[in-house]
């Protein structure tokens, strides 16, 4: 079971990272070139030339064009990695499940809140010249502090639940005791983390538009790997049915 787990997951995975990443050359790029478009010019303005601009502009050693190439590649591969992670954790957390669609649909789901929602929420994207050099390493360094603190609770909670199950407790008790846990756990670990102090000097319709496509892509990635593995799990049981 873990290798037919493993190789649905990175099927699964491919596919999701490539939906993911059309999605974000086709809704992310307005944003995110009209972002460089502002660096440039806040650049240009700083050194008063605007061939300031053009020296920051080579200063990428790849071309806008070659990113906007490589990123369903990029996504794509993305994408079988966690697909493969999730199909090797899925095989040890669901094996003894008979409805694995359901299984995958909601372990998906959670990995997806877990690893991408609660951190994008938190620590939320932001398009190219937002945030101050200096604070970088910080701001990374909490955001996967964000990110293990998240899984941590998301096990904790599964751990919790089979527990309860294990002592009889009935499904809709169960879950609504998991769901309000969740709540207080979560809430408390959103506000038990630092914030980000940066200061945000670019138009609030180009961040809200550079943050919906961020949080999109990734719900794309996560949601689209939840339902492909799912359905292969489905597909490969009524085979086995025939």
């Amino acid at each position: 079971m873990i290798t037919d787990s493993v190789r649905r997951g990175l099927a699964a995975g491919l596919v999701a990272g490539l939906l993911a990443g059309a999605f974000a050359l086709l809704v992310g790029e307005v944003p995110l070139r009209e972002a460089i478009a502002l660096e440039e010019q806040s650049h240009a303005a700083a050194h008063g030339s605007a061939e300031a601009a053009h020296d920051h502009g080579d200063a990428f050693t790849v071309s806008r064009t070659a990113q906007q190439v490589l990123l369903p590649v990029g996504t794509a591969l993305l994408g079988a990695a966690c697909g493969g992670l999730l199909g090797l954790v899925f095989a040890f957390v669901a094996r003894r499940s008979r409805d694995r669609w359901r299984s995958a649909l909601a372990f998906g789901t959670a990995s997806w809140a877990a690893v991408a929602l609660f951190p994008g929420l938190k620590y939320p994207s932001n398009p190219p010249g937002v945030g101050d050099p200096s604070t970088v390493e910080a701001r990374t360094t909490w955001f996967f502090v964000a990110i293990g603190g998240s899984v941590a609770l998301a096990l904790l909670l599964w751990a919790a639940s089979r527990w309860l199950r294990g002592r009889g407790t009935a499904d809709v008790p169960r879950q609504m005791l998991v769901g309000a846990a969740a709540v207080l756990v979560y809430g408390a670990l959103f506000f038990a983390l630092p914030a980000n102090t940066d200061p945000v000097e670019v138009p609030a319709d180009l961040l809200w538009d550079f943050r919906l496509a961020s949080m999109g892509t990734q719900a794309i990635l996560w949601l689209g790997l939840a339902v492909a593995f799912g359905w292969l799990w489905h597909r490969a049981g009524n085979q086995e049915a025939v």
